[in-house]
């Protein structure tokens, strides 16, 4: 037989016996590995405590800030600048130092202030002393100088009356002696002539007097009183000028008070940065008027904020205890308690968006290590059952408002109906159709169709009614 032909025969000897030793044996260990693997996607049914709770994230807050806020108003500015502040994280007692504002430039303003100040105040001693000697003028008039004219005026009156009788007494005797024929006409009518001015010249002084005491006297008194009151509106548009002044010379000068904060509280020293509003708060950084400068937190009073889901906020409520695990020292949980949970929810940020609801966590016993700003993750409680049979959510399929689960028969698995109760996200409670030691499959649609669990629909109770949450959905399609 030549070589070839032998080495050929071996070849096929050697391969036969390679493809008999897989038929008979390679099945096997494919099998055994394939069952290894669901037995690892399974789960044994076992009875444990149940807790349900929900889980959220969170900043680490006090719960009774002291804001520090910016009082110096930016008149035309963007804001005030920052030039000395103590460092985050120092511990203040109440009136230490904090923070410094630049003041130049109101100190500028109130070195120009002061010269208005100092002028206006000049103006209105001026308009005082103007009103002062137009009320002096008045009463001069009245207690002197009227009484004066009128006696002057009165004097020229007895002066007329005089020269009435002098003139009439003249022309008596001078018609006696035109009558003896010692005194010619012409003479006499001289004296009668002046005996009629004098007459003329009484009555022209009675009526000056009349005159001045009817009309004059109201006519002065009149001006004098529209001159007081002129000088009294002068007095006060000054007196209102210095009034607006002097404030804001004293607004100023507060400003500048403003300008050095003190601490209100005790309290360890926060800066009041927010990085989403590009806010950092240090030496040169400009703040606006009004805004927070650091915050003062009460380290004995902290809590956590976290945002509630909609589909929770129902079963959260205040007194509802929690475990508080903080992202810096997660070995070290802390026990809180829900304090606050808000009536309304957030403005959605997006459309579509989640509602969630504000959600305050007091921690209890706060250790004096804990600052605020930190991250938490916070457990909140709101079920608690003992000694319950309870399997994870993806060992349960729901189909027609109904739930079973697959369980292990040999080699197969089998669909059971089963009564499902509270649900904690990642198991929930069976009430009935499962015992203990059963094995159930976390992988249900690996073994059966949905099509497949029709004909086990009317062995189940219908009083099985349980609503199974949005998270069994999930674990179904995962």
């Amino acid at each position: 037989m030549p070589v070839w032909i032998s080495r050929v025969i071996g070849i096929v000897i050697i391969v036969g016996g390679a493809v008999t030793v897989f038929f008979l044996y390679g099945g096997e260990e494919e099998e055994q590995l394939t069952s290894n693997a669901d037995e690892a996607m399974a789960h044994v049914v076992a009875r444990s405590d149940f807790e349900a709770f929900v889980t959220e994230t969170g900043d680490v807050a006090s719960a009774s800030n002291r804001e520090v806020r910016c009082e110096v108003q930016a008149l035309g500015t963007p804001g005030t600048t920052i030039i000395e502040i103590v460092d985050e994280g120092t511990y203040v007692e109440e009136g230490d130092f904090i923070v410094e504002f630049d003041s130049s430039a109101l100190e500028n303003d109130e070195t120009a202030q002061k010269i208005v100040v100092a002028n206006n105040n000049a103006n209105l001693i001026q308009a005082q002393s103007q009103l002062e000697n137009a009320e002096r003028t008045l009463n001069e008039f009245e207690k002197g100088l009227f009484e004066q004219e009128l006696t002057l005026i009165e004097g020229e009156v007895f002066v007329a009356q005089e020269g009435v009788e002098r003139s009439l007494a003249k022309l008596d005797h001078s018609q006696r002696l035109a009558a003896s024929g010692f005194l010619s006409k012409s003479q006499l009518n001289a004296d009668r002539f002046q005996w009629e001015k004098s007459k003329r010249d009484l009555k022209a002084a009675e009526l000056k007097m009349n005159v001045y005491r009817e009309f004059t006297k109201v006519k002065l008194i009149g001006e004098y009183a529209a001159a007081i009151k002129q000088k009294q509106a002068q007095v006060d548009a000054a007196q209102s000028t210095f009034d607006l002044a002097t404030n804001r010379l004293v607004e100023i000068q507060e400003q500048i008070k403003n300008c050095e904060i003190l601490a209100p509280a005790s309290g360890q020293v926060v800066y009041a940065d927010d990085e989403r509003r590009n806010v950092i708060i240090e030496e040169g950084a400009v703040i606006r008027d009004n805004q927070v400068v650091v915050r003062l937190p009460d380290i004995q009073n902290m809590e956590v904020a976290v945002r509630i889901n909609e589909s929770h906020i129902n079963r959260v409520v205040p007194g509802q205890t929690a475990r508080i695990e903080l992202d810096a020292d997660p070995d070290n949980p802390l026990a809180g308690e829900v304090n606050e949970v808000a009536a309304y929810p957030f403005p959605l940020r997006w459309h579509g968006a989640p509602l969630e609801y504000d959600t305050k966590v007091t921690i209890m016993n706060p250790p004096s290590t804990l600052r605020p700003g930190l991250r938490a993750k916070v457990k909140i409680y709101f079920e608690n059952q003992t000694d319950v049979i309870q399997v994870p959510l993806a060992a349960v399929i729901q189909h027609e408002q109904r739930h079973f689960c697959l369980i292990k028969k040999g080699r197969e698995w089998e669909p059971r109906p089963v009564t499902v109760g509270s649900n904690n996200n990642t198991h929930v409670i069976v009430s009935a159709g499962l015992s203990e030691g059963e094995l159930v499959t976390l992988t249900p649609f690996r073994f059966i169709k949905r099509s497949e669990l029709e004909q086990y629909l009317p062995t189940l109770d219908t009083t099985v009614g349980v609503a199974v949450t949005k998270e069994l959905a999930t674990a179904e399609q995962n």
